[in-house]
């Protein structure tokens, strides 16, 4: 079975310090989003425009992140951030399937995206293109920097860890992280994004769940970022 490949003994030991932390998880978690928002209806009402860029769009949501993951680290005891902020040095095998993931979670993003799509649910995301350097730095900066860290540390780091602790098995656990992932992208990538990040969430998660560590999960989001924020862009292959 797949759970048996799953390091239980040792994940349930190590998220144990999150296991009242769930509903500051959860919160922690969703705040970027509607965070993110604010700033940009102030923005908007400071600066006189309808509608912040989609580049300015990226640098606020990197603002809100970094807000959130700041905060949820002052919340937090020392246990409880050694349990969420669980970055060690990657085994090659960590590594090995790290790589492996990520086509593994392109093409389920993909698969999940079209299947959305079939079904008359619209994806949205982003426009723009890399030809202004203030666009690509604000793209770099939100996208590719700050969401893979911030987002693996509120969703893979505290969320799960806090669901683990509570006693929740990981494919449990893992599922309920996957689906508030997807969930908290509906606002940028319509309802079929949710159904397509979803389905690439669950690579990130399992590389978190096998190796009991964050970073082969933050590497897969972030090459994965560099390789939708910016390559794909460039080439134009959306």
């Amino acid at each position: 079975m797949l759970s048996e490949r799953f390091p239980e003994r040792a994940l349930a030991r190590t998220t144990s310090p999150l296991d009242d932390r769930l509903v500051r998880s959860f919160v922690a978690a969703a705040l970027p989003v509607p965070l993110s928002i604010a700033i940009g209806i102030v923005y908007s009402g400071y600066v006189g425009i309808p509608e912040p860029s989609d580049a300015a769009k990226n640098v606020m949501y990197g603002v809100a992140s970094l807000f959130a993951v700041g905060a949820i680290y002052y919340l937090l005891s020392d246990r409880e951030r050694a349990a969420a902020f669980r970055f060690r040095r990657p085994s090659r095998s960590e590594l090995n399937w790290t790589l492996i993931c990520f086509p593994l979670g392109s093409a389920a993003y993909l698969g999940g995206a079209s299947l959305a799509q079939a079904a008359g649910l619209s994806l949205g995301g982003y426009e723009y293109g890399l030809t202004d350097p203030v666009v690509v730095g604000a793209v770099v900066f939100g996208a590719v920097i700050v969401a893979p860290i911030a987002e693996e540390i509120l969703f893979r780091g505290v969320l799960l860890g806090s669901l683990l602790g509570r006693g929740l098995s990981p494919l449990l656990a893992g599922g309920v992280t996957i689906l508030t992932f997807g969930a908290i992208h509906v606002a940028i990538l319509g309802v079929a994004g949710v159904v397509a990040t979803a389905s690439w969430a669950i690579f990130p998660t399992l590389l978190r769940l096998r190796f009991n560590n964050l970073t082969g999960a933050w590497l897969l989001h972030f090459i994965n970022n560099i390789w939708s924020y910016l390559v794909v862009v460039a080439l134009g292959i959306a």
